[in-house]
């Protein structure tokens, strides 16, 4: 099943926020996701919050 990718994606729900997402580190409004590229504030149906990290 494809997702359903949209490159602005409400707050909160954003690509940069969620597990699946790798950021560009020379470009942080970029990155992949499952091999694809997609922008930082893109989204889809599989978004899942990334989890906060432990201080």
């Amino acid at each position: 099943m494809e997702p359903m990718y949209k490159q602005q994606a409400e707050p909160g729900k954003q690509c940069q926020e969620c597990q699946g997402f790798a950021v560009n580190p020379s470009n942080p409004a970029v990155g992949t996701c499952n091999g694809k590229d997609v922008v930082a504030e893109g989204g889809c149906m599989f978004f899942k919050k990334r989890e906060e990290e432990q201080k």
